[in-house]
C-alpha cells in the first residue's frame, strides 16, 4: 500500500507549488467542468480569449503593436477565426531577434517563468510565462494525465534525456514529496544503465512509464530481447515523438498497459493528449488554440499555435513546425474539446525526391521501414535531392533480401533518378536531448523541420 500517496496528492505537492508561485489549485476545478462544454461553448470560450489576448498584446506589447500596425490589423476588427488571416505567422526567429527582449508592460524576466526549447535549428528558443498562466498549464497537465490513469502522488519512472541525480538532500526529499521520480538517461541508453533502471522498477513499482516515445520504444525492444519482466503499469505515456501503429502495439504488449500518446512544446505547454478512448488528441482548447494551415502541397496542414493565456509574452500564431489533420466525428468519450488526428514532422526531417517533392519521414517509417525484416533501426540522411544515405543496424534476421527490399521501396517512394549508399553501424546516436532521428536533411538552402523541443 502506497502510504505516502494522499500526502502528496492533497499536501505536499501543493506546497512545493506555492513555494516556486504556482497555483495549480485555483483552475482543477474549472477545468474538470470545461471539458465537457459542448462544442458551442468550447468555440465561444476560444473566441472571448482570443480576443482579449489580441487587446493584450496590442495594448502591452511593443513587438506586437508595431506588428498590428504594420498590417493594418486592431483588436477591434477581430470578430471571428477567419480574420486570422489578416495576420502575419510568427516564426522561431521572430522569438529569438525580438519578442524574447519585449515583454509585455508589468512584466519582467524576474517576475515570469522561462521556457526553453532546442528548436528545429539546435538555437535555444526562450519564452516566459506568466504565473497565473503557467499555473493553468500545469493544472491542464493534471487534467490530461487523469486521462492517462495518472493521478497526482503517483510513482513515475522516466524515459529521458535529462536525468536527474538528486544527489543533495533536498533535492531527494523535494522528488520524494512531488514528482516522486526515477530516470533513465536516455543519454546513455546502454546495457549497463537500462539494467539498473529495470532493478530501480522492480523495487519503485511506479505507476506510470513516461518519456520519448521512440526511447520507450527502443526499451520495450530491451525488455523483451532480454526476457526481463517488468513490473505492471498503469499506463505508458509517450510525447516528443509519434510512434508508428507497430511500435506502439509493442510498447503495449511490453509491458501490458495501455499507451497514451501527448502532443505539446516547451513554448505553450500541453498542447493535446489523447484519452481512454484513443480517437486522436484532444486540444487543450481552454489554453491553446490550433489552427491548420494548408501550404498548397499534399501535406497535412501547418500547424499555428496561440497561446490564450500567456500575457507576459503572447504567442500569435506562432508555427512551431509540426503539420497535422484534426479528427474527424465525435470521440466516444464525450468530450467535445476539438481533437488532432495525427502528428507528423516531430520525430524526423522531410525528405524530399530528386524532383523536389517534399516526403515526410515518419510516412517513409511507417511505409516500409518498419515492414523490411532484418533493420534493426535505421536512419536517413539526405546531403543532395539525389542522394541518400542509409545508417542501418541490422538485426539476426539481416539478409540479401533487406537490401533486395530497401531498394525496391527507395524505388517506389522516390523514383528511379534516387541514389543511395548503405552504411552498417553498431548504432544510431541520439541528439543531445536524448532523442533519435529518424531522418536528417542537410540538402543546402534546406531549412531543418525536425522539433527537438
Amino acid at each position: 500500500m502506497d502510504l505516502l500517496k494522499p500526502i502528496v496528492r492533497h499536501l505536499t505537492a501543493d506546497l512545493y507549488q506555492r513555494h516556486d508561485g504556482f497555483t495549480p489549485h485555483r483552475y482543477r476545478k474549472t477545468l474538470a467542468r470545461s471539458q465537457w462544454l459542448s462544442r458551442d461553448e468550447i468555440a465561444a470560450m476560444q473566441l472571448r480569449k482570443f480576443g482579449a489576448i489580441l487587446r493584450t498584446a496590442h495594448d502591452t506589447n511593443v513587438f506586437y503593436r508595431k506588428r498590428f500596425t504594420a498590417c493594418g490589423f486592431y483588436p477591434d476588427d477581430f470578430r471571428d477565426f477567419s480574420d486570422l488571416k489578416r495576420l502575419p505567422i510568427l516564426t522561431k526567429e521572430d522569438i529569438r531577434n525580438e519578442l524574447v527582449r519585449t515583454f509585455s508592460t508589468g512584466y519582467t524576466a524576474a517576475t515570469t517563468f522561462p521556457r526553453r526549447t532546442g528548436g528545429s535549428t539546435g538555437t535555444p528558443v526562450l519564452v516566459y510565462h506568466d504565473y497565473p498562466a503557467a499555473s493553468m498549464k500545469r493544472a491542464a497537465a493534471e487534467r490530461h494525465n487523469a486521462w492517462a490513469n495518472w493521478s497526482l502522488g503517483d510513482r513515475i519512472a522516466y524515459v529521458w534525456g535529462d536525468a536527474r541525480a538528486f544527489t543533495a538532500w533536498k533535492a531527494r526529499l523535494r522528488n520524494s514529496l512531488t514528482t516522486r521520480a526515477i530516470y533513465l538517461d536516455t543519454l546513455r541508453f546502454d546495457a549497463e544503465h537500462v539494467d539498473d533502471f529495470l532493478e530501480r522498477l522492480q523495487t519503485f513499482r511506479p505507476a506510470i512509464l513516461y518519456g520519448h516515445a521512440h526511447s520507450i520504444y527502443r526499451l520495450a525492444e530491451y525488455v523483451t530481447t532480454h526476457n526481463r519482466t517488468p513490473p505492471p503499469f498503469k499506463s505508458v505515456i509517450t510525447t516528443s515523438m509519434v510512434l508508428s501503429p507497430e511500435e506502439r502495439k509493442v510498447i503495449r504488449d511490453t509491458f501490458a498497459a495501455e499507451v497514451f500518446d501527448r502532443y505539446g512544446c516547451h513554448e505553450t505547454s500541453i498542447i493535446a493528449s489523447e484519452c481512454a478512448a484513443h480517437s486522436g488528441l484532444h486540444v487543450f482548447a481552454e489554453g491553446v488554440y490550433v489552427e491548420l494551415v494548408e501550404d498548397g502541397s499534399r501535406l497535412p496542414g501547418k500547424v499555428l499555435l496561440t497561446d490564450l493565456l500567456n500575457r507576459a509574452m503572447p504567442l500569435i500564431r506562432y508555427e512551431v513546425g509540426d503539420h497535422a489533420k484534426f479528427a474527424s466525428g465525435d470521440c466516444p468519450c464525450g468530450r467535445s474539446l476539438m481533437r488532432l488526428e495525427r502528428i507528423h514532422g516531430r520525430t524526423a526531417d522531410f525528405l524530399y525526391t530528386p524532383e523536389g517533392r517534399p516526403v515526410f519521414g515518419i510516412s517513409v517509417l511507417d511505409t516500409f521501414v518498419i515492414h523490411i525484416p532484418g533493420i534493426r533501426q535505421l536512419q536517413i540522411v539526405q546531403d543532395q535531392y539525389d542522394h541518400l544515405v542509409f545508417n542501418l543496424v541490422r538485426d539476426r534476421s539481416f539478409s540479401d533480401d533487406t537490401l533486395m527490399l530497401l531498394r525496391w521501396e527507395v524505388r517506389a517512394v522516390f523514383g528511379d533518378r534516387m541514389h543511395y549508399e548503405v552504411h552498417f553501424v553498431d548504432k544510431i546516436e541520439q541528439t543531445r536531448s536524448g532523442k533519435y532521428r529518424f531522418s536528417i536533411c542537410k540538402i543546402p538552402g534546406i531549412r531543418s523541420e525536425c522539433v527537438n523541443s
